[in-house]
Formats: C-alpha cells, structure tokens, sequence
C-alpha cells in the first residue's frame, strides 16, 4: 500500500514539476515578450494623467480654437504657455492673454507694437491670419504667459483625454492591463507550487 502511495507521489510529483517547467517557460515568455509592452502602456497612462492633471491645475497646455493665428498655428494645436518677464516682452513674441471681453477665455497672438500710457505699458497684438490689428491694447499685467512651443493637432487629443470614452481608454484602461498582467504573472510563478502542494498534501 505504502509502495504504491510512494509510487502515485513521485508520478504526481513528475507530472507537476514537468507541467512546473512550462509554467516557467511560459513564464519567461510573458515576461521577455509582454513586459516591455506593458511598462509603455503604463508610461502612456501616466504620461495622459499629467497632461489632464497638468491642464487642469497648471494650465501649460492651451487648445487654439479658430483661425486667426494661421498658418504659424492651426485650430486644434496645442501650445506650451511658459511665464516671461513682462519687461522682456518685445515685438514678434507670441502670447496668452485674457479675452478683455469675455475674462474667462483667452486669446493666442503676436505682439506686434507696445505702447506705454500713463505710466502704464499696453501691448498691441495682432493674429497672423487677421488683417488688423486687435480692437484693443493690453495690460502686460493681464498677459498670462508666452507661446513657447506648438503641438500641431494635440488639442484633439487633449480633449479627447477630457471626455469620458477618452478617460476610460487612455487611463482605466491601460491600468486594469497592467494588474490583469501582474495577475497572470503572480500565477504564472506560483502557480505549479501551489499544484504541487495541493496534490501532495490532501485535504483530511
């Protein structure tokens, strides 16, 4: 009775460890193969979260809606608005400023001219694609920051981001993949032990 007992043991403990070795295998694959493509599948998470979070509380990143800054930005860019020194503003230089009739917008246009009143200094902007100038001067103090780089078309994408199929796309998506892939890997690694343990050691 012992014999055969001993004899069940070691077939069982053959077949598990030979199941063991493709579990490993298997293993090894998933972590040479797919773990490259889930760490870039994590950065494009974070990477989308700081945008949105970056957007929202910071506000860096600008989406240019119309066309009176063509062809130097489209509508649907993305710009970087970096702060700058109001006495270094200068002629040329491209700028985010309050809407002075709507303060919760802003505009995107070039200074082309300024002009210093009552002791007060005004810059004088202009959309490359208008053909006068702006109908008002501004305050530098109501100047938020200057253009320093243009994403072409990244506004689609940020809004995208925004809206709620994008959220679940680009951000819950990817992170149930990753813990779907540290699932299956914790399985993977663990799982002919565990068989093992299990045949080995019945239940009473």
């Amino acid at each position: 009775m012992n014999t055969h007992l001993d004899s069940h043991k070691k077939e069982l403990s053959y077949q598990v460890g030979h199941g063991g070795n493709k579990m490993r295998r298997l293993s090894k694959f998933v972590s040479k193969a797919i773990y490259p493509v889930v760490i870039s599948i994590m950065i494009f998470a974070i990477f989308a979260n700081f945008l949105i979070i970056a957007q929202d509380l910071f506000a860096p990143l600008k989406i240019v809606e119309g066309d009176s800054m063509k062809p130097t930005i489209q509508s649907n860019d993305a710009v970087l608005v970096t702060s700058v020194n109001k006495d270094q503003l200068k002629e040329g230089d491209i700028v985010v400023f309050k809407d002075p009739e709507d303060p919760e917008q802003s505009i995107v246009h070039r200074v082309i001219g300024l002009e210093e009143t009552r002791g007060s200094r005004y810059a004088i902007t202009k959309g490359d694609g208008n053909e006068i100038r702006d109908p008002f001067m501004i305050p530098l103090a109501d100047v938020w920051g200057k253009v320093s780089v243009r994403l072409p078309y990244a506004g689609l994408f940020l809004n995208y981001l925004r809206s709620m199929p994008g959220f679940l796309t680009c951000v819950v998506c990817p992170f149930l993949l990753v813990f779907l892939y540290l699932v299956v890997r914790f399985y993977l690694e663990t799982g002919s032990s565990s068989l093992l343990f299990r045949e080995l050691i019945p239940n009473p």
